[in-house]
């Protein structure tokens, strides 16, 4: 057999891999964008960060402290490893989402009743900083889980239409969940209108109105359907021999390796600065100014306007094209905030959060370079890494509290620079081969 070429896409049989019928491919696609959707509208509490962030420093915490439950969210972030050696058989993907879902409504909504009740403010502090370890620990389970049903339920050929779809209507219910966060706040985009809710009820309202959306969650993950595996559930291999062979063919696969590698620049560089961005909308706007719903509709609409696009690159081109797009989007957003005061700072985050497709379509990128039986391993071996990266926001607090805002922004700028550069060394199209045992770059 000739070897297909490095550069060489697939053909479209190769592509069409998934076995079960049309019809339960699209529910499928169905219960992804669904699950998406209703992920974005609770953002503004899920995307642990800038509300997380000015929470605290309402509470009088430092810029270091502040970052600290995004930290905490990222240092958890390699719980799915665990998962993958102690559940690792598909039957086992579906329950393990639910599971997640269900650590993370106990988790929000014990933040909404420790603010609710009046609970002192190193008491709400240790819960808020638990609440983000919960959300990265249950998070890294229940989506790392998701993107391996995402492998086996729907096809290659179907993925590009499938993340341009979720990823271009997904952040508009962000933009909803954020209209709700700023009529518990300033009203800014809704001309001045809000609940007329007081510190710390407002708070307690965002935190408490997800739990439900949680719950919604849970039901729509079970009717995602999976095809047969019987094959994989009769191997008689022992979970500590499949994590140890997961770890062979992870470091025998260079692309995959050397992703990973990008993966923690761009998150140190371009994700982990996000709460410094935040807090410095205060310096920029004035002490009396609460944008955050501003920051988070913004920041999701440019997700959502550059989602469809970044789906049709994908779908057009090869997975790397997304990485070079988002990468380029993020360091644009740096540049921003270097550059940019009065109102027009807030752009800043559109163009972070158009960056920060990032992870869905790294996430791909590993999804389509791994063999089916290692998507998860692969992913949860990612996960063990990026707790790496929990020590970027706490590094970016230390030297805004030292240099200033402005210099942390600088470091991160460098960063991504270098991230932009090793993209370049990725294959452009990393599917696996036939024969898999040295699947380099």
């Amino acid at each position: 057999m000739i070897a297909r070429r490095e550069n060489e896409p697939p053909s479209a049989a190769a592509r069409d891999d998934c076995p079960l019928p049309v019809v339960v491919q699209r529910r499928n696609i169905v219960c992804f964008v669904a699950f998406q959707c209703l992920y974005f509208l609770s953002a503004p509490v899920l995307y642990v960060g800038p509300v997380h962030a000015n929470l605290l420093k309402t509470l009088g915490s430092s810029d270091t402290t502040a970052n600290l439950p995004l930290s905490a969210y990222l240092w958890l972030t390699c719980t799915p490893l665990l998962a993958a050696w102690l559940f690792p058989r598909p039957r086992h993907l579906l329950p393990l989402i639910s599971a997640g879902l269900c650590l993370m409504v106990a988790g929000t909504a014990a933040v909404a009743l420790a603010l609710g009740l009046g609970a002192a403010s190193g008491v709400v502090t240790v819960v808020v900083i638990a609440h983000g370890a919960i959300i990265g620990a249950a998070n890294g389970v229940a989506i790392t889980a998701l993107w391996d049903c995402l492998r086996r339920g729907i096809s290659t050929a179907r993925r590009g239409v499938v993340l341009g779809f979720t990823f271009g209507i997904g952040p508009l219910f962000a933009c909803g969940g954020a209209l709700f966060q700023d009529a518990l706040f300033e009203g800014r985009l809704l001309g001045g209108h809000t609940f007329g809710v007081a510190f710390p009820w407002n708070y307690a309202w965002m935190f408490a109105a997800v739990v439900p959306v949680l719950l919604l969650l849970v039901a729509t993950t079970r009717a995602f359907t999976l095809p047969d595996s019987a094959h994989e559930e009769a191997a008689p291999a022992s979970p500590l021999a499949e994590i140890g062979a997961g770890f062979r063919q992870f470091a025998r696969h260079r692309a995959v390796w050397f992703a990973v590698l990008i993966y923690i620049l761009v998150y140190s560089g371009g994700c982990a600065i996000i709460d410094n961005i935040s807090l410095h909308a205060i310096t920029v706007l004035g002490a009396d100014t609460d944008t955050q719903g501003a920051q988070n509709f913004l920041r999701f609409g440019g997700k959502a306007v550059c989602g469809a696009a970044l789906g049709w690159l994908l779908a057009s081109t090869s997975p790397r094209a997304p990485l070079f797009a988002t990468t380029a989007l993020l360091l644009g957003g740096m540049v921003w905030a270097l550059g940019v005061g009065g109102s027009w700072f807030l752009t800043v985050f559109a163009l972070l959060g158009a960056g920060g497709l990032f992870g869905a379509y790294f996430s791909n990128y590993i999804t389509t370079a791994s063999a089916a039986p290692f998507v998860r391993v692969n992913l949860a071996i990612l996960s063990l890494l990026t707790p790496l990266v929990g020590f970027s926001p706490l590094a970016f607090g230390a030297i805004s509290d030292a240099h200033g805002r402005l210099a942390s922004f600088q470091v991160a700028a460098g960063v991504l620079v270098l991230a932009l550069a090793l993209i370049g060394l990725l294959p452009a199209d990393p599917a696996p081969r036939e024969n898999s045992n040295l699947q380099s770059a």
